[in-house]
C-alpha cells in the first residue's frame, strides 16, 4: 500500500499542478482522492481482521507459527470461529448449498490449508 501511496503522491504533483486547474482536473483529483481514501480503509479493515482472527486462535490454539499460517492462508473472507465451524461441521450444518460459487472455493480450500499449516506451520 505504501508503494501505491508513493506512486499517487508522485503522479498527483506531477498530473495536479496547484494553480490552474481546470473544473476536469479537480474532479478528477477529487475522484482519485476519494479511490485512495477507500484504499486506505479497506486495508485498515484488512490488517484489524487479520489481527483479530491471529488473536482469536491464539487464544484458543496457543501457537502462534499456527496462527500466523491459518492467517496467511486462509481467505479474507473467514474469521476464526468462522475456520473452526468449517473444520468441525458439515457442509449442511454451515450452510454450504446457500453460498456463492467464489465462497464454495473458499470454503473447500479451508480443509487443505488446515492440514497444510498442522504439517509445516510456517507462515510463507
Amino acid at each position: 500500500m505504501r508503494a501505491v501511496a508513493l506512486i499517487f503522491a508522485v503522479f498527483g504533483t506531477v498530473a495536479f499542478p496547484l494553480n490552474g486547474q481546470s473544473l476536469q482536473e479537480l474532479e478528477t483529483k477529487e475522484s482519485f482522492d476519494h479511490i485512495f481514501d477507500l484504499l486506505n480503509q479497506a486495508e485498515t479493515a484488512l490488517n484489524t481482521s487479520s489481527r483479530l482472527r491471529q488473536l482469536d486462535c491464539i487464544k484458543a490454539v496457543g501457537s502462534s507459527p499456527l496462527c500466523k499460517c491459518l492467517d496467511s492462508k486462509l481467505a479474507v473472507a473467514w474469521s476464526f470461529s468462522d475456520y473452526v465451524a468449517i473444520v468441525t461441521r458439515t457442509k449442511e450444518e454451515n450452510g454450504y448449498d446457500r453460498l456463492e460459487p467464489n465462497m464454495r472455493a473458499a470454503y473447500d480450500n479451508v480443509a487443505a490449508v488446515r492440514d497444510a499449516c498442522v504439517a509445516s506451520p510456517v507462515a510463507p
